[in-house]
């Protein structure tokens, strides 16, 4: 299962871009994209746009390894500035993260833990809105590029367990 809402994005004719400016609302700031060197926090957008690098890569929701990645700044994120989207994997933790969601008016969530996302690590999960363009999108630019820009970290996201 995925992490995030796929978007195939228009093709350009002469090779794969280096970014792409996507729109976003200014309302579901910060913004983490894609850079050059891994995720990157963007505090605001430029008149309702973002950039985000383009990585010359399928992309492979099946490794996850950007995934995790993502999840694990998210909660970084999440601790510093004091969200409160860190629940332990217990049952009440469970509960927590759906009551974090619901409080945000998400209350069709799925539980992504190793069962139904085999990339996730051992002893982690996240729960994240059924509909997961409310979180993000990863943009597929044909079979052989993509980006990603996550809108919406703080209402978007539980994370569970030991990241």
């Amino acid at each position: 299962m995925s992490l995030f809402h796929i978007v195939k994005m228009a093709g350009v004719s002469k090779g794969v871009p280096l970014f792409v400016e996507v729109p976003v609302h200014a309302d579901t700031a910060p913004y983490l994209v894609r850079s050059s060197k891994g995720m990157l926090w963007i505090d605001t957008s430029f008149n309702g746009v973002v950039r985000s690098a383009v990585v010359r890569s399928p992309w492979l929701p099946v490794a996850g390894d950007t995934s995790v990645e993502t999840i694990k700044a998210i909660r970084e994120r999440g601790a510093a500035l004091a969200w409160g989207n860190s629940f332990p994997l217990t049952d009440g933790g469970v509960r927590g993260a759906r009551e974090y969601l619901k409080s945000y008016d998400l209350t069709e969530c799925d539980l992504l833990e190793r069962s139904s996302a085999p990339w996730m690590p051992e002893g982690c999960a996240v729960m994240v809105p059924k509909d997961r363009s409310y979180l993000g999108i990863v943009g597929a630019l044909g079979d052989d590029a993509h980006t990603i820009v996550v809108h919406n970290p703080s209402r978007g996201m539980a994370v569970l367990g030991v990241w």
